[in-house]
């Protein structure tokens, strides 16, 4: 028999049930089933809750898998922040430092299945548009970057710093869906798209 990880199955009392147990429960179900085929009614057995308990704290299947893509992105961030913060060359940190990100997203296998088997068109959108979090974790990861470009008056100059982390944000995820290029091809994708949209012209 499985062991739970909180009360007991259609426990519809009062008392809260933390997002972590619901965010261990689902990753633990992913694992079990993959992420598609997962549903609410699988967490919610494995949190040992009932579903009414479980849409208390998450308000649908979408927001569960975007609060556990968040936890990973900012886990990664990290990971990443002083690798990119290393590079001299403000080109070399844009390209280099963008396929180091996408290379470490692929790495984390729970993000990686996320975001190429599920099918849910909100996961698209949030790793496009990202979230308050996500673009603060962005900017202190990128900031080095974007400072040492404007020290050597490299960057465009009408584009503010919360913009050009957007730019980096979507060219990311669109590198990222793209698992057909080899690091040659990302490297090419990257001077043709990102670079143009972020320096200034030679």
């Amino acid at each position: 028999m499985r062991k739970k990880l909180g009360n007991k199955p259609g426990d519809t009392s009062d008392s809260r049930t933390s997002k972590q147990q619901i965010v261990d429960a689902a990753i633990n179900c992913f694992a079990k089933y993959g992420p598609q085929r997962t549903s609410m009614a699988d967490i919610a057995e494995e949190a040992g809750i009932s579903r009414k308990t479980l849409y208390r704290t998450f308000d649908d299947r979408p927001a569960l898998i975007e609060h556990i893509l968040n936890e990973r992105l900012a886990a990664l961030g990290k990971k990443l922040r002083k690798q990119i913060a290393k590079f001299k060359d403000f080109e070399d940190a844009l390209i280099e430092g963008s396929i180091m990100s996408v290379a470490v997203g692929r790495g984390d296998k729970l993000f990686n299945e996320i975001v190429q088997k599920d099918t849910n068109h909100r996961i698209e959108q949030f790793l496009f548009r990202g979230n308050d979090q996500i673009l603060s974790d962005m900017t202190s990861s990128w900031s080095p970057v974007i400072e040492m470009g404007r020290r050597k008056g490299l960057v465009r100059q009408d584009l503010p710093d919360e913009r050009i982390v957007e730019l980096i944000m979507s060219v990311h995820a669109l590198l990222f869906m793209r698992d057909d290029l080899n690091k040659e091809a990302q490297r090419a994708f990257l001077k043709d798209l990102l670079v143009p949209a972020i320096a200034r012209p030679k």
